[in-house]
């Protein structure tokens, strides 16, 4: 507690400096005033009691200073007089601060708006309670070619042993999502909607530590037949179709024409996977949950606390070995696998992607960071002389490091808060092109706390990389010389270089990205995309129960759907194109001996389709026909297969008439066709089109009738003559019209469906191409920067006297400086001095702060910069006094320091010597008649004091003069 207390009394003491100055001034005026009353009282007079007590308290600057020291509070008190120093010299300097903010600010808002994603998707912890602890669990089956990587879902029998028996897990939960025809609440003229809805056990909430908003979530006796009629709410659904209404709590809806309650509504921040998750409803424990072969659950659990991962497989192991004897029909080979939930597999194009962008993005951070470091370096040459008036006045190299690292922080500070801003923006720009994935956490990325950590180490690296170079290099003591020449540009040709380098690196990445997206814009799909409406529809198995009612209801919609005005035609398939569902099966063909490995082997796609899906979707037949009217229910099953599936399973061979069985999963699920035949009869070939990944070969496919075997899960495309709006209303009512409790799900164009499929490659290549744009923007600024400085330096070089004493950032030669930063003492404005010179007879012109006597003045300096005297040769005496008067042409007086303890570098090879002057003096100016009084390359005063004896001087030859 002491060391906190005394922490904050220093932080304190920042505001309190000039309170505590002041009562260490009236200390120390106390106490000299009573050692000099001590030495009156001993016989003194008043002038020696007086010296002497200054002589046995010591210099009051110097006590001044140790008691700041004492405070602890120094590096505090310099980092805040830094940082105010910096920003008057930021707003001295309005161009170049502009430049170098501008350029931090794209720089560190690009890296920030990047991060923002890569951190939402690849290493933000979903918002859950104990994320450490929950894991998923996957069913294995090595004998049958099903790894952990295949994400298969358990069995409910088997969950509900795994609950019973487990000991490693406080919490054990199955759920599964679905489609839902919603409507009411009941008594409510609202149209029906069909809304993804997920099953789970009641635990599901308790285990993530998730509380409703509005409410309650579920019991643990709502998983009992008959008790499960209640649903919860999303905040989304809850907004967007019953108006946010808190009085939806307690109402009845029919979900697929059954009543459930709502009990609660969810928090707005809730997001689980997907976020058309909008309706949630516990499972049912009944005899349809205790199915082995039925892989259709996915279980989480959360280990209970200090069991760690390997104890609890190890666990489950044993549950799945003694399910495995007692279960042989069923569990033969199957066994299940833990994996944490976090971090979360989006599989490798995801991943790619965004460590591309990080990549590209990182450039432009060091492009952005290189060229700020060459403005200063730019900029360096004209702050010499004031860096050496800090070094004369005793400034060591690391403090005048620190300043300059000071100066560089406020820049990457101004530039790391405008990047925020710049990143919201970006943030808010790139959320609508982000491809839909499914994640645990908001896929709309969000600026908090995470992000604002990564700006603040941003800035605080940027600080580093653009300005540390610059500072060492700028504070070494062989460049304080003021007659040193500018020299030192390779580092910033190098920089300069490395920009050009990673600009083009950048420049070839975007040319190629952009490229690979216009050839994937470029790959037909092999069927018509324009036109196209699709819509989902799916029918619940209480209401319809048989193929026949599946059949009767998809005859009557296509039949409604096709006489209206504006269609063309329509049909139906089970999963629409590019849905990203991949319905694999094994065939069993007559003759045909598959590879030995699986991938190669009998593995295909199927779809259930309609009688004109080929001929709405533009698809030519190869060889034999299509699905026709004819093809009745009780006849002989049929099917069609694409070119792929003929050349593998029949190479050189007709393909129709040809026969195949395939092997569909067992179990009831939506997708799986109801009055599967055994044997099916090849009676065409399709030609290929692509229907699952655009950039992927075509894969084999076997399609199967809509009217021999009915899907339940159906999508509904419709061929257009105009725009959709019109007609997907009217579909839409048709629909209604068959069953006045469905409503469709997913309704797109085919075109927007096609643009979601490619809208991963298109963010990338868009964001590294404009990244390279940045730049090498910011390359091209650079470049003008330093050409434009080199070619002054050249031009300084070939004429010595153009521009001299009209630097910015320093000491204008032969001028003074006011407090506000601006010269005194001629007609040339603020910061310049006239080009000309005295000549023999002429007298020199006259500027503010001119009045003989007076402060102000300033001190020509010739071509030559010949210093014939400082004081009159061979002077001796006391140099403080204002009254000492060298000889020559008295014009002036002048503020310079004051030569208390004068100092001097060691001499160079040439015997040179830099002088330092330190305090403060008033001397007068002298200007021979012709010549300037001060100027390098003559001699100087050189003074050296003994101990109790006057300051004697003597001429020296001149290095350099620091001002």
């Amino acid at each position: 507690m002491s060391r906190l207390a005394a922490i904050v009394r220093r932080l304190l003491s920042l505001f309190r400096r000039g309170r505590e100055d002041a009562e260490t001034q009236d200390e120390l005026q106390f106490h000299l005033e009573m050692e000099t009353e001590k030495n009156l009282r001993a016989g003194m007079d008043p002038r020696e009691a007086r010296r002497r007590a200054h002589v046995r308290l010591g210099g009051v600057d110097a006590i001044q200073e140790a008691v700041r020291d004492a405070r602890g509070a120094r590096p505090l008190e310099d980092l805040v007089r830094d940082l105010g120093y910096a920003l008057r010299g930021a707003r001295r300097n309005p161009g170049f601060t502009l430049v170098a903010v501008l350029t931090l600010t794209l720089g560190i808002g690009a890296t920030t708006a990047v991060f923002t994603v890569a951190d939402n998707f690849l290493l933000r912890p979903p918002p859950f309670a104990h994320v450490d602890r929950l894991v998923g669990i996957r069913d294995v089956n090595p004998a049958q070619g099903w790894t952990v990587d295949d994400d298969v879902a358990a069995a409910p029998g088997n969950f509900l042993d795994w609950r019973a028996e487990g000991r490693s897990f406080d919490h054990m939960i199955a759920w599964r999502n679905w489609f839902y025809s919603v409507a009411g609440p009941v008594g409510s003229d609202t149209v029906p909607e069909q809304i993804r809805g997920v099953r789970v056990s009641p635990a599901f909430f308790t285990m993530l530590g998730v509380q409703a908003a509005l409410g309650r979530t579920f019991l643990p006796e709502e998983e009992t037949p008959g008790r499960d009629r209640v649903v919860v709410l999303a905040d989304g659904l809850w907004q967007r179709r019953y108006g946010g209404d808190p009085g939806i709590v307690g109402e009845t809806l029919l979900v697929d024409g059954q009543p459930f309650t709502v009990v609660g509504v969810l928090p707005r921040g809730f997001h689980y996977l997907q976020t058309d998750f909008e309706m949630w409803m516990p499972f049912a424990v009944d005899e349809q949950f205790q199915a082995r072969d039925d892989h259709s659950v996915s279980v989480w659990a959360r280990l209970a606390p200090g069991v760690s991962r390997e104890a609890a497989q190890a666990e489950l192991d044993a549950i799945t070995g003694r399910l495995e004897a007692a279960y042989p029909d069923t569990n033969t080979g199957w066994g299940a696998v833990l994996v944490p939930i976090h971090p979360q597999d989006y599989g490798g194009a995801l991943e790619r992607a965004l460590r591309v962008l990080l990549g590209a993005v990182a450039c432009v951070l060091l492009i952005a960071c290189a060229n700020v470091a060459n403005l200063l370096l730019v900029r360096a040459g004209a702050r010499r002389r004031e860096l050496a008036v800090r070094a004369a006045v005793g400034a060591s190299r690391g403090r005048l490091v620190r300043q300059l690292l000071a100066e560089s922080g406020l820049l990457a500070a101004l530039g790391g808060a405008g990047g925020l801003v710049l990143a919201g923006a970006g943030v808010r720009l790139m959320a609508p092109l982000l491809p839909v994935v499914s994640s645990y956490t908001h896929p709309s990325p969000q600026i908090d706390y995470r992000v604002l950590a990564f700006t603040v180490a941003a800035v605080l690296l940027t600080t580093v990389l653009f300005g540390l170079l610059p500072a060492v290099r700028t504070s070494r003591t062989d460049t304080l010389r003021v007659a040193a020449s500018a020299g030192g540009w390779s580092t910033g040709r190098v920089l300069l270089i490395a920009e050009l380098a990673l600009s083009v690196v950048l420049l070839a990445g975007a040319a190629l990205l952009v490229q690979s997206l216009w050839n994937l814009q470029r790959v037909e799909p092999g069927f018509r995309t324009d036109r196209l409406l699709t819509m989902q529809v799916w029918l619940p198995e209480r209401k319809y129960p048989s193929a026949a009612s599946v059949r009767t209801f998809t005859d009557d919609v296509l039949q409604r759907v096709e006489g209206l005005p504006g269609v063309r035609g329509a049909t139906t398939v089970n999963t629409r194109p590019f849905l990203g569902w991949s319905l694999g099966l094994q065939v069993e063909v007559p003759g045909y001996i598959p590879p030995e490995t699986m991938e190669e082997g009998g593995m295909l796609t199927y779809r259930v389709v309609s009688d004109r899906y080929f001929e709405t979707l533009g698809a030519g037949m190869v060889e034999g026909r299509a699905f026709s009217t004819a093809d009745r229910p009780d006849g002989a099953a049929v099917t069609v297969v694409n070119e792929a599936a003929a050349a593998r399973f029949w190479p050189g061979a007709e393909p129709v008439g040809r026969q195949l069985r395939p092997q569909f999963q067992p179990g009831a699920a939506p997708w799986i066709p109801e009055g599967r035949a055994d044997w099916f009869t090849v009676v065409g070939v399709v030609r290929d089109f692509r229907e699952h990944q655009i950039e992927e070969p075509v894969v084999p496919v076997i399609y199967l009738s809509q009217r021999q075997n009915p899907s339940r899960l159906m999508s509904l495309i419709v061929s257009m003559q105009g725009p959709a709006t019109g007609v997907a209303n009217a579909v839409q009512g048709e629909i209604r019209a068959v069953d006045g409790d469905l409503g469709v799900y997913d309704l797109k164009t085919m075109d927007t469906i096609l643009a979601d499929v490619v809208a991963l490659p298109r963010l990338n290549a868009l964001l590294v191409w404009l990244f390279a744009a940045l730049a090498l923007s910011l390359s091209a600024i650079g470049v003008h920067g330093v050409t434009s400085y080199l070619v002054a330096a050249d031009a300084r070089v070939r004429d010595p006297n153009r521009g001299r004493g009209e630097a910015r950032g320093g000491l204008p030669l032969g001028g003074a400086r006011n407090r506000a930063g601006r010269c005194r003492g001629h007609r040339g404005g603020p910061g310049r001095l006239p080009a000309a010179r005295a000549r023999d007879g002429e007298r020199p012109p006259r500027g503010r702060g001119d009045r003989r006597g007076g402060p102000g003045r300033r001190v020509r300096r010739g071509p030559r910069g010949d210093l014939r005297r400082l004081l009159a040769p061979g002077a001796d005496g006391d140099a403080s006094r204002s009254d000492a008067r060298p000889a020559g042409r008295v014009r002036g007086w002048t503020e310079c320091r004051r030569v208390e303890r004068a100092s001097a570098a060691p001499p160079d090879s040439n015997g040179a010597v830099t002088a330092f002057r330190h305090g403060v003096m008033r001397f007068p100016r002298v200007t021979e008649q012709g010549e300037d009084a001060e100027g390098f390359g003559g001699t100087i005063a050189r003074s050296r004091r003994g101990a109790g004896a006057p300051i004697s001087l003597e001429p020296c030859a001149l290095a350099g003069v620091v001002r």
